[in-house]
């Protein structure tokens, strides 16, 4: 993401850029450290390769959290659209940032395969995705995006305190623009979407067999299903963690979809809406980019509700750790 102008922001934009990245980092940073932590640990000792996927993800989450908020935040205090990239030189900090926020939004439609092939293919998940599938599966993805991003290194540079495309890659940075945000929202969510309602298909389709299965068994074995309840305790077991995936991948989509689109779109069009016949900024649209930008960093911030704070697993090991950290110090 390039940047427009170096202008004073309106006082409401800098008060808000002098207070949303603080809270966000104070929040996000520790939440996706806890989260690389105890998702690490469980990479090889737990079935399928969700552990590596949101330990991955936690890195990146963790990263874009300090790499966008810290930049937000000098731009409060200095009161200007001051760019610390600058002083690194624009291209790694850009390729860096870029990349992070992509591969973590990717790790999401990872997440998404892998629960579809645990809905669709419960016998065959334990060999199909095994964690030496998914480490190939991220690594291909970790390729492709970088792939992508890598022409940061030749088509920017430091222009005026700001990171600017080069003269001979305007054009090129003006289609880039369509591209990045494909990438970063359009397709993923598309994917997610997809993903998500096979998913929703296969819950639902289990419910009716469960629930006929377990009419099945209540009228021909009433005697044995009033003794020891089995079918209908198996019943409402499956249906509650069938709930519980509903509803993660539901959070999954909604959030993705209400946290990234408005900056996708305000920067899309921001040309058209906010630019002058004069070619002046509309001091409106600055409080509009600090509200999209800050929801882009809330998406990072997030993740760690939604995949870790709603794991039973996760939350055992929480306490686990806790207890031991205070039993240390006894």
């Amino acid at each position: 993401m390039y940047n427009n102008s170096s202008s004073p922001f309106s006082d409401a934009a800098v008060w808000l850029y002098s207070v949303v990245p603080p809270i966000l980092l104070l929040i996000g940073i520790p939440g996706n450290l806890i989260s690389l932590v105890i998702w690490s640990r469980r990479i090889t000792t737990t079935l399928g390769s969700t552990s590596l996927f949101l330990s991955a993800m936690s890195l990146t989450d963790a990263y874009v959290l300090l790499h966008g908020c810290t930049r937000q935040w000098s731009i409060g205090l200095s009161n200007r659209q001051f760019d610390l990239r600058t002083f690194l030189g624009c291209k790694c900090p850009l390729f860096l940032f870029t990349f992070s926020s992509d591969l973590s939004t990717w790790i999401i439609v990872l997440l998404c395969i892998e629960r579809v092939i645990c809905t669709w293919q419960p016998i065959k998940f334990r060999q199909i995705c095994r964690l030496r599938n998914g480490s190939v599966a991220l690594a291909l993805t970790i390729i492709v995006l970088a792939g992508v991003n890598l022409h940061f290194f030749w088509t920017v540079l430091v222009i005026a305190d700001s990171c600017d495309p080069k003269a001979e890659y305007n054009e090129f940075a003006n289609y880039w623009h369509y591209l990045d945000f494909a990438i970063y929202s359009f397709v993923p969510l598309a994917l997610m979407l997809i993903l998500n309602s096979t998913i929703i298909l296969r819950i639902q389709m289990t419910q009716k067999s469960m629930k006929r299965t377990t009419a099945s068994v209540d009228n021909s074995v009433i005697i044995r299903s009033q003794n020891d309840g089995k079918p209908s305790a198996n019943h409402s077991r499956a249906t509650a963690r069938s709930m519980r995936i509903l509803r993660t991948v539901s959070c999954m989509a909604i959030c993705h979809f209400t946290l990234t689109m408005p900056i996708v779109l305000h920067f899309l069009f921001q040309d058209k809406f906010c630019l002058t016949t004069s070619g002046e900024f509309l001091s409106q649209c600055d409080l509009v980019e600090v509200l999209v930008v800050s929801l882009q960093m809330t998406n990072h911030m997030v993740h760690f509700f939604i995949y870790s704070l709603t794991s039973s697993v996760f939350v055992a090991d929480l306490k686990r750790m806790l207890d031991d950290g205070c039993s240390g110090y006894r």
